[in-house]
């Protein structure tokens, strides 16, 4: 009689769970689970997932490094003053004969607290001094940014 009741149990335990798994089923489950735990405990992952780690970190460096070396280049463009000059003609009319001055700008700061006609210069840019014309020119986006003449 224990025989049987500890059928009915079995096969009550396994209707229980929700559709009765046949043995290759459970066995299937188990080999899978243990399958996943191997894999995600295996020192395998471990060392890969460290390695891909450490390969986006020195990714991220090196990008960063790029971005800012080219980045630096950019700023510290220098051409020669007929260049400039040549440049800027072909956007205003300058007075024949020699400029005064051709100046790179380096402190943008302190140009645009001593006058207004600075107000939108920026470091790498040139000015162009001729008597009764002043010009700043961006070199980088080949543009006039303030121009200003006066009678001398």
């Amino acid at each position: 009689m224990k025989s049987s009741s500890r059928t009915a149990y079995k096969s009550s335990r396994n209707t229980s769970k929700g559709g009765g798994f046949s043995k290759l089923t459970r066995s299937t489950k188990h080999f899978g689970k243990r399958t996943l735990r191997e894999i995600l405990l295996s020192k395998t992952l471990h060392s890969s997932f460290k390695v891909l780690i450490g390969l986006m970190v020195v990714g991220s460096a090196l990008y960063g490094a790029y971005a800012w070396i080219g980045n630096t280049l950019a700023n510290d463009i220098v051409v020669s003053k007929s260049e400039i000059l040549t440049r800027v003609a072909k956007k205003v009319e300058l007075p024949k004969g020699e400029p005064d001055a051709v100046v790179r700008v380096q402190d943008a700061d302190t140009l645009k607290k001593q006058q207004g006609f600075y107000a939108d210069v920026k470091e790498g840019d040139y000015i162009v001094m001729y008597p009764g014309l002043a010009v700043i020119y961006d070199l980088r986006n080949d543009s006039i940014v303030a121009l200003k003449r006066s009678e001398r």
